[in-house]
């Protein structure tokens, strides 16, 4: 039985509980045990599944085992009332001392203060069983997560508190069933890629608008802060921009050892610090990627050894993404772009997509050294700047008539702006909006 028709059936049944009490008849459903009662719970929403307490005493408090929260504060327009009731809501659920909450997802775009959200975090923490902590609140400050240290049965952890909230993640931590975790916008610990190999059963990670704790920096780890461990299990990572990133010492330690952490991946999304970082380090002590099928990167023109490097350390990648992140720079190096050669001439390649280009002279340079030395491309998408003066047509058949090693490759070349959808297309060359 799907999710689908699990919930069809739970409506049924309190329809036909419903059909029953205003005929007079026999309730049927209610003398069925508290365990099937409590499934069928399982496949209602969750305001839905506490409303079930006002049928008759026999479903008072049923609803209080249901293992699933789900809960978001739309719908009521007086934004006074909606934060009261929602507060209200949460506090008769995760504060009720018979609750048996596995999964909880909570959202709200109002401001929540802390000592409410405090009593909820320490309440949900203290279950035995749980197994989904997914929060996402966009207006709640300086939160402690002292509660989310160690946690056994935990396997996906989401939590959103927005964009520089200054709530700090724990120093210490170990989820070790943990399969996704999901930060936005917290402070980071210098240890914190240490501490990440706790979870060792971790697949997904993303990691979004986080700043380095500078009180943290006498956890850095000793002697060369060389991290030799990895995530084995690790298929996905994305580990956005570091803000306050200084590229010292500490700086450089902290984003070596959390790409050491997550080269395992298949699937990595790097920022533009990362490839700063990288840009700086020798090849023969660049990490090894032997199972990154695809990657995207955030690219400036002074980054292309980078991206060689990458290239020549990921021996199976098949698929590379590249986002130019504001201006793309002036000319490039030309030892850079030498060794870059060498690497695409070597890599297999075979789907380069590259977005938010202008099609300046150093991009066009990037992309014929492309075609000229990758012999496996099947696909080449570039998606321009959706500024249409900034890339003229002049410009676009240039890139069109580019010569290409690999005869078979298609190039399509895009953009969109205002309300028009612009597309080239190669082997032939054509042209429709």
């Amino acid at each position: 039985m799907n999710r689908l028709q699990a919930n069809i059936l739970s409506y049924s049944f309190l329809s036909s509980f419903m059909l029953d009490q205003m005929e007079g008849e026999r309730d049927r459903i209610s003398d069925l045990p508290d365990s099937l009662l409590e499934y069928i719970l399982t496949f209602l929403p969750t305001k839905y599944a506490v409303r079930t307490g006002v049928l008759s005493k026999r479903w008072k408090d049923l609803w209080v085992s249901h293992p699933y929260v789900s809960l978001r504060d739309d719908g009521i327009n007086n934004q006074t009332v909606k934060v009261s009731k929602f507060m209200n809501f949460l506090n008769k659920i995760l504060l009720h001392p018979q609750a048996k909450v596995k999964k909880i997802q909570l959202s709200s775009r109002e401001r929540l203060e802390s000592p409410e959200f405090i009593r909820w975090f320490q309440a949900v923490m203290m279950k035995d069983d749980l197994e989904e902590l997914d929060l996402g609140f966009r207006k709640i400050y300086h939160t402690p997560q002292s509660n989310l240290t160690v946690c056994n049965t935990l396997v996906i952890l989401k939590l959103d508190f927005g964009a520089f909230s200054g709530n700090k993640f724990p120093k210490s931590f170990c989820f070790p069933n943990l399969k996704t975790m999901h930060l936005n916008g917290f402070l980071l610990a210098y240890n914190f890629p240490n501490q990440l190999l706790q979870c060792r059963n971790l697949e997904s990670l993303i990691i979004r608008n986080y700043i380095l704790d500078l009180m943290s920096h006498g956890l850095v780890l000793n002697g060369s802060d060389d991290q030799k461990e990895v995530l084995s299990n690790i298929s996905n990572a994305q580990i956005d921009s570091c803000y306050g990133f200084h590229g010292d010492v500490s700086d450089r330690s902290f984003l070596k050892n959390m790409i050491n952490a997550v080269s395992n991946a298949k699937d990595l999304d790097l920022s533009l610090s990362i490839m700063e970082y990288l840009d700086r380090v020798f090849p023969n002590d660049m990490l090894e990627f032997n199972n990154l099928k695809h990657i995207k990167l955030y690219l400036r023109s002074s980054h292309v050894g980078a991206l060689g490097y990458i290239l020549q350390k990921a021996p199976n990648l098949e698929s590379l993404h590249i986002e130019s992140d504001g201006p793309y720079g002036s000319a490039h190096d030309a030892l850079m772009l030498e060794q870059l050669r060498s690497s695409c001439s070597s890599a297999n390649l075979k789907v380069i997509r590259m977005t938010n280009f202008i099609l300046e002279d150093p991009v066009l340079e990037l992309v014929q050294l492309i075609f000229d030395s990758a012999g496996s491309l099947e696909d080449i998408v570039i998606e321009l700047d959706a500024r249409l003066e900034m890339n003229n047509f002049l410009q676009c058949e240039k890139l069109l008539k580019l010569p290409r090693l690999s005869e078979d490759s298609v190039l399509h070349l895009k953009w969109e702006f205002g309300y028009s959808h612009h597309y080239f297309g190669h082997s032939h060359s054509y042209y429709h909006p």
